[in-house]
């Protein structure tokens, strides 16, 4: 009896040690959001051969990122977000941007807390949707930081709140049509640019891949 009840705390407490920590190597975190931020916007038209400077909400729906932990404190990802970025000729600016992404776990002991800091590069772009023969597209590069707070409910599942900053890169595939249909690009002088700060909010979840033998040390 008394040896049984030895494996048995044994077993319980590598079950608590091995879950002790929330993010280790074999780790595979995801999660999907929504949200707005603040953009400045600064922009030449050569249609009108004006520059437009400004500052405009822009929505996020949705925002995905998957994850996978190569070490205690370092995993990589992916990020993919579809942003609305207000209206041009009469229709929606709306684009997509997608992120290869390094995360620093800073505090993560607990297995219920995941505090991580990231930075990622990748591709951007939008278009508007307008039926008119006025529209604008732009594609590029993007640059990306974030700070994500994880509060897991259990084992699995939890909710997270993500401030990022994004600087898009726009310039070089910039494409304006007026209302005659002519077409205008960066070689004409247009330009595009913007960036600012996005807030989240979501539903986080993890897996231990391998077996779930995350150190807690």
């Amino acid at each position: 009896m008394k040896k049984l009840v030895v494996v048995l705390a044994i077993a319980i407490f590598g079950i608590t040690n091995s879950n002790a920590q929330s993010f280790g190597f074999g780790t595979v975190t995801a999660d999907a959001g929504f949200g707005f931020g603040m953009y400045g916007i600064r922009a030449y038209s050569p249609v009108n051969q004006e520059e437009h400077t400004g500052l405009a909400i822009v929505g996020t729906l949705p925002s995905v990122n998957a994850e996978f932990g190569l070490l205690r404190l370092i995993g990589v990802g992916v990020h993919y977000r579809r942003g609305t970025y207000g209206g041009y000729g009469g229709g929606k600016i709306r684009g997509n941007d997608i992120c290869g992404m390094v995360n620093l776990h800073l505090a993560n002991k607990k297995d219920k807390f995941d505090l991580l800091i990231g930075a990622g590069y990748g591709l951007s772009n939008f278009k508007t949707n307008a039926t008119t023969t006025e529209s604008i597209k732009a594609s590029g590069g993007i640059l990306r930081i974030h700070v994500t707070p994880k509060l897991y409910f259990g084992k699995y599942v939890g909710m997270f709140f993500r401030v990022a900053y994004n600087k898009h890169m726009l310039n070089n595939n910039l494409e304006l049509t007026d209302t005659s249909g002519k077409l205008w690009t960066e070689a004409d002088g247009a330009t595009w640019n913007m960036g600012g700060l996005e807030f989240n909010l979501g539903v986080a979840m993890k897996l231990a891949l391998l077996g779930g033998k995350e150190e807690s040390k």
